[in-house]
């Protein structure tokens, strides 16, 4: 394990330009404790990076010790309908993997462009009219709780709408054991899901996806109009999603402070989806 730096703008789907002084990959398990315990000796927060698809940080020289998942991607048949999969495992790898051998899965996660235990870490699903979610599959999960490595059963974790616990603690998810049974699947669930996206979806710049689980639609409005001309704002396609043509990251952070100030003045309830990093 090596500790160095980092400056780039590869570390978030919004392509913001940041230095991180911290910066480890982590491509062994047994290499997760010595990456925490660094940064706890530097007064560090840790925030675990996945494939950068759902988070925004928000300054320039990124204040947290930033712990990357670089683990390799596996996928393990246990027997039956289980499968133990890597957390560094891209999304559409194990899509692929599971529409190739005739398996049910997530397969509307196929236009969110993150990793497997990025996925898990936030319940990553559907809209909440239909209800699915990468948890559907979950048997359970292996992960790094801040001291040790242990093995979670499903019916131990919290799972919410786009929310678990994990998002809450210092904790690095490792693998998780999922219950894919057989299914006979019609057409390409895969290929419909990506042109669903490019139809319902603003994926022509730089974004992280749905910006928040809750909002009040007239003050995202009011933002984007206020930031029509700046080189980060709102989609004109979708309303709760954000875009970005700049390196600086500020126009992004004064965005998102607008959109705070704005229901905490008019009493409305915001609930943030991305992760805002400091």
């Amino acid at each position: 394990m090596h500790v160095g730096s980092y400056r780039g703008r590869g570390l978030s789907r919004f392509r913001t330009l940041n230095t991180a002084a911290f910066y480890v990959e982590i491509k062994d398990k047994s290499d997760i404790a010595a990456a925490f315990e660094a940064a706890r000796k530097r007064g560090l927060k840790v925030f675990v990076l996945g494939g950068g698809s759902n988070v925004f940080f928000e300054n320039s020289e990124i204040k947290s010790a930033v712990i990357k998942n670089s683990l390799p991607a596996k996928i393990e048949h246990l027997g039956g309908d289980l499968y133990r999969v890597s957390s560094g495992l891209e999304m559409m790898q194990l899509l692929n993997f599971a529409l190739k051998n005739s398996l049910d899965c997530c397969y509307y996660l196929a236009s969110a462009p993150c990793q497997v235990g990025g996925a898990i870490a936030m319940n990553a699903g559907s809209g909440i009219k239909d209800g699915l979610s990468v948890s559907d599959f979950v048997e359970s999960v292996e992960y790094f709780d801040g001291k040790r490595i242990i093995e979670t059963p499903k019916s131990d974790i919290d799972f919410g709408f786009r929310h678990t616990t994990f998002l809450e603690k210092e904790t690095f998810i490792i693998s998780a054991v999922l219950r894919l049974p057989r299914k006979k699947i019609d057409g390409n669930p895969i290929r419909e899901r990506l042109e669903w996206a490019c139809k319902n979806q603003d994926l022509e710049s730089n974004n992280c996806g749905s910006l928040c689980d809750k909002y009040y639609a007239p003050i995202l409005k009011l933002a984007r109009m206020l930031f029509k001309f700046a080189p980060a704002g709102l989609s004109e396609k979708k309303l709760n999603w954000a875009v970005n043509k700049s390196d600086n990251p500020v126009w992004l952070k004064s965005l998102l402070r607008l959109i705070s100030l704005l229901h905490s003045m008019l009493g409305k309830a915001l609930k943030f989806e991305i992760r805002i990093v400091p």
